[in-house]
């Protein structure tokens, strides 16, 4: 009685939905009995048994369990732990013990039918399965994720073997902890000094089929993190299938999905400055380039449309105060226009700017 009080008070809604549908179940099929009692109606007494087989029936889905918690804070600021219930889901392997059978069984025939690769699918578009509500707190609490973790997507790592995986990131002073949400959970740590900027890996060509399998089955991971896979673009070459992503890497070879790079950026305060032709040249200067990667970050939606809009201003701003040559200053600002990264209206702006700060 006791774990079903704790669970409805300090349970979650999993918890709670099962304990009141139990209940509930229960209720409805004492109250048919009593009044098939009273009035003699057989039919209301066969439903009353249907409730009350079907409160059996949920009950058995699930188990409750104690789970140390700290429910709240009293007037002294003093926390107040309670032994918590939480319903946890039964698995295949106890609910075959309690009744002898196998829920599966049907699954495992049709799988005896299918080729190793179509077996090697499934078990991708399977891998989150295992992981319920209450299964993900306990995995955050036992690899002492902290509050201010960011959840992203990890596209590949040769070095620590990882491929297509769900992780929470988070610091703990000089020390980077990734927690991968694998089918079972792995935590990896990296020295902060060795993290020093965000590297971009752009045009990663791939075919569609073989994309995030793991993300094509509903399931509460593939909810979670199902924004941060990768933004797709057609090739570039005519009738070719494949498709490019554009992928951000740290430290020593992990690949981050475009939707996760600004997490990461930003908990790590990392700089990004793409290595190509243009950051290379020696004829366009340092705030050419800020603007250029900013513009790539924006393209590639790791920036807001505001957040690209502050960082040109900034990087404008400083260029006006910047002691260089006129004429460096208009070229730059030339090079930005036609490079359609700022308009002739913004130039003009910051050339008025720059005027008055010469004058001054």
């Amino acid at each position: 009685m006791r774990k079903i009080w704790n669970g409805l008070r300090y349970g979650d809604f999993q918890t709670r939905k099962s304990i009141g549908s139990v209940i509930g179940f229960s209720v409805a099929a004492a109250v048919c009995i009593v009044i098939a009692g009273l009035r003699g109606q057989i039919m209301l007494f066969v439903v009353a048994m249907i409730l009350a087989v079907i409160a059996i029936i949920i009950s058995q889905t699930f188990t409750l369990e104690d789970e140390d918690f700290v429910a709240e804070v009293n007037h002294q600021g003093e926390k107040e732990s309670v032994r918590a219930v939480m319903a946890q889901k039964k698995s295949a392997a106890a609910r075959r013990n309690a009744h002898g059978t196998e829920p599966g069984h049907m699954e495992d025939e049709i799988s005896e039918h299918m080729t190793d690769k179509q077996k090697e699918r499934r078990e991708k578009e399977n891998t989150y399965q295992r992981y319920s509500e209450q299964e993900l707190k306990r995995v955050k609490r036992r690899y002492h994720v902290r509050k201010d973790h960011r959840p992203i997507m990890i596209d590949y790592s040769k070095s620590y073997r990882i491929k297509e995986c769900p992780a929470f990131i988070w610091r703990v002073h000089n020390k980077v902890y990734l927690l991968l949400i694998e089918k079972e959970p792995r935590r990896i740590c990296i020295s902060r000094d060795l993290i020093r900027h965000m590297g971009y890996q752009p045009g990663v060509r791939v075919n569609m089929e073989d994309e995030y399998v793991a993300f094509r089955k509903e399931n509460l991971v593939t909810n979670v993190f199902r924004e941060y896979l990768p933004d797709y673009t057609e090739s570039r070459n005519h009738n070719d299938p494949l498709r490019m992503k554009n992928l951000y890497t740290i430290y020593p070879d992990i690949w981050l999905t475009n939707r996760s790079a600004y997490a990461v950026m930003d908990l790590l305060c990392l700089h990004f400055m793409p290595k190509d032709k243009i950051t290379e040249s020696e004829q366009l200067n340092g705030f050419f380039k800020r603007i250029y990667a900013a513009n790539i970050l924006y393209r590639d939606r790791v920036y807001s449309i505001m957040e690209y809009k502050d960082s040109i201003e900034q990087a404008l701003r400083d260029m006006c105060y910047a002691k260089m040559p006129e004429r460096e200053f208009n070229t730059t600002l030339e090079q930005l226009v036609k490079g359609r990264l700022i308009s002739d209206e913004y130039a003009n702006h910051y050339r008025e700017i720059r005027r008055k700060h010469v004058g001054d």
